[in-house]
């Protein structure tokens, strides 16, 4: 199988060519640093991503925060934490980089904030 990718490591975004059968790579072109070689590498062998998304918060300025996972991870996990952080609520005062949720899936994938959120103010304060 033939493939094309397209590197996102560094602004060069190389159009790195590649020629594969499963997770045996025979051909790698197009890359004008390693580093783009181990994208490709890493593209067949194991994707990751940052899982971004947001969960609810109770007693907020806000009712949603935004949150992503503390690492990379396998891409096959992105649908499942998606899953996971719907039911997912917590109470603020919520500080940047607080962990929410820790070893989802038993994949020690954590959760974190990035963003402040202020316990709400009351009327009669």
């Amino acid at each position: 199988m033939e493939k094309e990718f397209v590197c996102i490591i560094c602004p060069n975004g190389c159009l790195i060519k590649v020629e594969y059968e499963g997770t045996n790579i025979n051909n790698i072109k197009g890359d004008e640093c390693s580093e783009g070689k181990d994208y490709v590498k890493n593209e067949i062998t194991n994707p990751l991503r940052v899982f971004t998304g947001s969960i609810l918060v109770e007693n907020g300025d806000f009712s949603l925060i935004s949150v992503k996972t503390h690492v990379p991870i396998p891409k096959k996990y992105i649908k499942k934490i998606g899953e996971i952080t719907r039911r997912i609520k917590v109470d603020a005062p919520i500080e940047i980089g607080q962990v929410v949720a820790s070893n989802l899936l038993n994949e020690n994938i954590d959760l974190i904030v990035t963003r402040k959120i202020e316990k709400k103010k009351s009327l009669s304060s």
